[in-house]
Order: C-alpha cells, then sequence, then structure tokens
C-alpha cells in the first residue's frame, strides 16, 4: 500500500497537481487516496529521503525552490548531461532509439494540441528513455535523482509556449544525433540547452547574469 500511495503522489507531482511550496496534509492525502494514514506517512517519508518533499515542524511540504536552487541543480547537470547524451548516442539499442523517437512524435503531438499533462510526461518519458539507453548505471542513478528533482520547478517552465518550443527543438536536435550514433554532437545539444536552462529562471524570464554553482 505504502508503494501504491507513493507512485500516486508521483504522478501528482509530475502532472503538477501538486504545486511547489504544497503542504502536505496526512488526513488529506489519505482521503484524496482512500487509505488509511500510515501508508501515507510512509510514503512521505520516502520522498523526503529523496529530497522531493521538504520536513517542517507541521509535517510535510513540497519543495519550493529559489531561483539559486534552481541554478545549483542545473550547474550540476550541465557536468553530467553531455556525458549521458554521449553515452546515449554510442550504446542505446535500435530498439531503444525507436522507442525515443516514438516518444518524440508523443511530445510534438502534446505540444502541437495544447495538452500540458501529456507534454510534461512524455518530456519525462524522454528523459528516461535516456537514462536507460545510456547503460551506465552510476551515470543514470545520479542523473534520475537530479531529474526528479527537477520535476518540482519543471511543470512552471512548461506552462510557457516559449519554454515547450525551445524543449521541442533541442530534444528533436539531440533525437537526430543519436540517430546517427554522433556522440560529440549529442554532447553539445545536451550542454547548449543546459546552458539555456541556466540562463532562464523557472518562471521563463531570461536571467543572463546568472551563473551556474557547483
Amino acid at each position: 500500500m505504502r508503494d501504491q500511495v507513493y507512485q500516486l503522489l508521483r504522478e501528482d507531482l509530475l502532472s503538477g497537481t501538486l504545486a511547489a511550496g504544497t503542504r502536505l496534509v496526512e488526513l488529506d492525502l489519505a482521503q484524496r487516496y482512500g487509505v488509511s494514514r500510515t501508508p501515507v506517512r510512509e510514503a512521505l517519508f520516502q520522498l523526503a529521503r529523496e529530497g522531493l518533499v521538504a520536513q517542517t515542524d507541521r509535517g510535510y511540504a513540497l519543495m519550493a525552490d529559489t531561483p539559486l536552487d534552481f541554478v545549483q541543480r542545473m550547474g550540476v547537470r550541465l557536468l553530467l548531461d553531455p556525458s549521458l547524451a554521449a553515452h546515449a548516442a554510442r550504446n542505446g539499442t535500435d530498439q531503444q532509439i525507436e522507442e525515443l523517437r516514438l516518444t518524440y512524435k508523443k511530445l510534438t503531438k502534446a505540444a502541437e494540441t495544447a495538452k500540458f499533462v501529456p507534454f510534461v510526461t512524455a518530456l519525462h518519458q524522454f528523459r528516461t528513455l535516456l537514462l536507460e539507453m545510456s547503460h551506465n548505471t552510476a551515470l543514470s542513478r545520479v542523473c534520475a535523482v537530479l531529474e526528479d528533482q527537477f520535476l518540482l520547478v519543471r511543470n512552471e517552465y512548461f506552462k510557457k509556449d516559449e519554454n515547450r518550443k525551445t524543449a521541442i527543438e533541442h530534444n528533436g536536435l539531440l533525437l537526430k544525433a543519436i540517430e546517427t550514433r554522433d556522440a560529440k554532437a549529442a554532447t553539445r545539444v545536451a550542454k547548449e540547452y543546459i546552458e539555456l536552462l541556466i540562463a532562464t529562471d523557472p518562471s521563463g524570464s531570461r536571467n543572463a547574469q546568472t551563473k551556474p554553482t557547483v
């Protein structure tokens, strides 16, 4: 039951149903998911260990990133994502590349129809596939932690049409690089995209003065 509640909470995070900074009340969540408070408490504890929720004097709340938090996390991704992209280009199987291609089609279709939840869901699936394609357990585990934490601010960021278009463009370029097994091009595209994220705060405003701190 704890695992089921844990997955439901993660899905609500992914869809943006629970916004960053939201206070998580055990009783309310138990009623929401139709369970007792015990599995809710255990699921929240697990999420807190993963850094997705914060423990407060009044219980738990979703993390609320400051601009500095966002930039620091992206600074770490700047170190890791180019390597992840290169590994995916070199090591991804033909079947995984086809799955990545199909997921990208879902992403573009969701953007064209202005369906927000399918868009962020497909974006997360695209990222998850990249982790699998790297065939590097240590790298994928570290990147997965950062991806989970990015969910907290990503939903707000991608509410802006401009940011969705940018994600479509860069992931399209990354897909082409991976399809041709061009590790150098994949590295370059990944680096450029994270640099763009760093230069743009979660609300979508350009912040050219901000530098990554790692």
